[in-house]
């Protein structure tokens, strides 16, 4: 499921979210109907999280249970909400998505920015990607027979003209 974030300066975006938060969020919903009619009102406030009236939360509150719900899970009590965002991004990346899509979940403009943030939880070597490059119909032998069949001699221009390799070794036409 997506849903649209808003943020206050009146740009939004879409951010998945897993199917257990969406049915939360669903549940929420319900809850805040039902409350509301029973208020006697019959409009939705359009804020996930509000007073029991319908009214924003005052900033002191929510920084006050959002301390209660570090001590809980046994965290360190300097954590902002923002950490949440960091530890979102990090995890994502540790599990194996990529940069592109945590930075498209993150809203930032540049890919420059999510990996220069979070690169050091990218995974930094995989031997078997370089053993893959032994491989017979892939990797080096492929490149060494000019993207032949292995075994087959690398193709070389006859023409004059090629005398200049690039830095691969494959000739070159003169300009």
């Amino acid at each position: 499921m997506k849903m649209t974030r808003h943020r206050w300066v009146g740009h939004g975006r879409d951010v998945d979210v897993s199917t257990q938060l969406a049915a939360t969020l669903r549940q929420l919903l319900v809850m805040r109907k039902k409350e509301i009619l029973k208020r006697g009102r019959c409009e939705v406030p359009p804020w996930v999280f509000c007073t029991m009236s319908g009214e924003l939360l005052d900033e002191a509150n929510v920084r006050r249970a959002f301390r209660r719900a570090l001590k809980n899970a046994g965290l360190p009590l300097y954590y902002s909400p923002h950490c949440l965002r960091h530890s979102y991004a990090s995890l994502l990346l540790q599990q194996g998505e990529s940069p592109e899509y945590v930075k498209r979940q993150l809203g930032h403009a540049s890919i420059v920015l999510t990996v220069d943030t979070y690169g050091k939880w990218l995974p930094r070597g995989n031997k078997t990607a370089v053993n893959r490059l032994d491989d017979r119909e892939s990797g080096s032998k492929v490149v060494a027979n000019g993207g032949g069949s292995p075994g087959s001699a690398p193709q070389v221009s006859e023409k004059k003209e090629a005398t200049r390799r690039n830095r691969t070794g494959d000739l070159l036409p003169r300009k």
